[in-house]
């Protein structure tokens, strides 16, 4: 595998959830743009494995432990980047995700509430915390963050996530108007199902998301087309866009 664009030439990108799904499909098309990519995730096997195999084709990446509700954690992670690559030009918050544990507010367990709570919107709270100052002192970046279109359509039995990713979509938009004047852009794609290892074992044991899955009007949407949207948002095509809000769900947010 070897570079296929420049769209991304000289930019470092963190990248959460990296090791598998839409971080994986986007660590993949980001280095072979042109960025240095630092792969971040829990699963040290998962995404040491994406890291050699960029790396085997002539890209650069790295890979580092990152469990994004752990501050000490995330911290270390954004210093990696610098020290690494010398600067830290993207973030990519993709570490998340709804579980078939999820149900109404009247009857979610509080443990998945909490759950949906630290992983999704305070691990994209904390790696913006951090990220933001190292993008700031070279100059500005770019923010993509993975909502969901839950967080655009009420969905049954997905409240924890709902809250969590409702959370995600208020905090950038509001991280777009607040940093804005250091050159700093956030913007969230929401994408409905998504074809993934997990979604598909979801769409399998889970009456609810089947269901969901019938009413995304063009079928679903492989982990890579989402990832060629999250290149436009990091890239500089895309310089004079945040705050934006933008469903990548095969028509699923139109439905009535």
């Amino acid at each position: 595998m070897g570079a296929t664009g420049n769209r991304l030439q000289g930019k470092v990108a963190l990248i959460t959830g990296a090791a598998t799904g839409i971080g994986r499909a986007t660590a993949r098309r980001f280095a072979a743009e042109g960025a240095r990519v630092l792969l971040g995730d829990i699963d040290r096997a998962g995404g040491e494995g994406v890291a050699d195999e960029l790396v085997a084709g002539g890209l650069a990446a790295r890979f580092v432990e990152l469990d994004v509700t752990d501050e000490k954690s995330v911290r270390a992670a954004v210093a990696t980047a610098t020290e690494s690559f010398g600067r830290l030009d993207v973030l990519v918050n993709n570490a998340g995700g709804s579980t078939t544990h999820d149900r109404s507010v009247v009857e979610v367990d509080l443990d998945e509430f909490w759950r949906a709570i630290r992983i999704d919107l305070f691990g994209m709270f904390l790696c913006c915390r951090h990220a933001i100052p190292a993008m700031a002192a070279g100059g500005g970046g770019a923010i993509v963050n993975m909502g969901s279109i839950a967080a655009l359509r009420g969905l049954v039995g997905r409240d924890a996530y709902t809250a969590a990713k409702g959370g995600v979509t208020a905090l950038s938009r509001s991280i777009a108007v607040e940093f804005a004047a250091k050159g700093i852009r956030s913007n969230l794609i929401a994408p409905g199902a998504v074809l993934s290892g997990r979604m598909e074992r979801f769409i399998r044991d889970d009456p609810r998301v089947q269901q969901a899955v019938s009413r995304h009007l063009l079928g679903l949407p492989q982990p890579e087309e989402v990832a060629a949207l999250a290149l436009y948002l990091a890239s500089d095509e895309s310089a004079h866009m945040t705050g934006a809000e933008i469903a990548l769900d095969g028509g699923r947010s139109a439905v009535a």
